[in-house]
């Protein structure tokens, strides 16, 4: 597929990230096409979500696309978890010129959660944990608060990793509570079946080795519906990787670049 000037690599970070998360993978980027990191509503200074500020997923799609340059004719989508997701979904409505997609970890619990019978026991019990009635994930109005960081960020990075943390990374985590947790919400509760995310572009979807089941099975899953998707398991790695070892994730997007 040759790349015109016009193609543009769009980067969608996830949850708790933010556009910065991509500074070392954007280097991937091959020579002539243009790339931009996308900031996801409520993530920009002027742009916060005080608690109880109303929030649906079409909301971070349209803020999206108002980024994207208006003279693009190719769209080459890199994202990374809940980035994922919205990748399959602005790809999905069919109103963007998509040439690729780059994957890591796309999360669909609302999709596991309406096939929890079919799954593993293993799969379905976290699941369960995940979403539960008991679970600080499972509503949306008390979502963000340092508890609710605390289970988030240990979830993705193991016990003890929201204490680890120094309060200047802390700090930002706050302020962004509350968009985080009606992210996770609207992640859960989007009972979209796995055959609905068929897409027609080429398809990289990445999980790391070491990642959680349930983000090993929606990888699968999905490249099981996608055939023509090329399915990685990066050794050693995890959820987080993405960022934390960016110098051995970006081989599988060098490699995504030289397939188009």
């Amino acid at each position: 597929m040759p790349l015109a000037s016009s193609d543009t690599a769009l980067f969608i970070h996830s949850t708790g990230m933010g556009p910065f998360m991509w500074k070392r993978l954007m280097a991937t980027v091959p020579e002539g096409m243009r790339s931009i990191a996308a900031v996801n509503r409520g993530y920009a200074p002027n742009d916060l979500m005080p608690r109880g500020t109303p929030f649906t997923m079409d909301m971070d799609l349209a803020h999206i696309k108002a980024q994207i340059p208006a003279d693009t004719t190719g769209l080459h989508i890199v994202a990374h978890s809940y980035g994922g997701l919205l990748a399959l979904l602005l790809t999905l409505e069919g109103q963007l010129p998509i040439k690729s997609l780059w994957l890591y970890e796309p999360v669909m619990f609302g999709t596991l959660r309406h096939i929890q019978a079919q799954l593993d026991d293993d799969v379905g019990s976290l699941i369960t944990a995940m979403y539960g009635p008991d679970s600080l994930f499972a509503t949306s109005e008390t979502g963000g608060d340092d508890a609710w960081l605390e289970a988030f960020i240990d979830y993705w990075n193991g016990p003890g990793a929201w204490a680890a943390m120094p309060d200047k990374v802390r700090a930002p985590m706050r302020v962004l509570g509350w968009k985080m947790s009606q992210e996770v919400h609207a992640i859960g509760t989007l009972f979209r079946p796995m055959d609905d995310y068929l897409v027609k572009a080429p398809l990289t979807l990445i999980h790391g080795e070491h990642t959680t089941l349930p983000a090993r099975d929606m990888s699968r899953r999905l490249a099981k519906v996608n055939s023509h998707a090329r399915l990685e398991t990066l050794p050693g790695l995890g959820h987080m990787s993405v960022v934390t070892d960016a110098d051995k994730v970006a081989p599988s997007l060098q490699a995504h670049w030289a397939r188009l």
